[in-house]
């Protein structure tokens, strides 16, 4: 994840969570307070499992958790509507 810019950033964890939520549809398949759970720690383990020079990338674009769990929930509104799902 060598990503040079905020948005190249945004988009790698954006693909990363829809593939978890395609993966495991029966904990993010839904807008039930469980799976907004689901959602905030997926965020919370991508920021945890950073490498070195991710943690160094994300200080130098001024990228924090916020920012992943902010991309992370975008891309799980873009997975609901995706399966047939209406947000409001």
């Amino acid at each position: 994840m060598a990503k040079k810019n905020k948005e190249a950033v945004k988009q790698e964890i954006q693909e990363l969570a829809i593939g978890n939520y395609v993966s495991y549809p029966d904990d993010y398949e839904a807008t039930d307070a469980q799976a907004l759970n689901n959602v905030v720690s997926l965020a919370k383990g991508y920021w945890d499992s950073r490498e070195y020079k991710e943690v160094e990338r994300d200080d130098k674009l001024g990228i924090d958790l916020a920012d992943y769990q902010l991309w992370t929930k975008e891309a799980h509104a873009a997975f609901l509507e995706a399966n047939g799902h209406t947000l409001n």
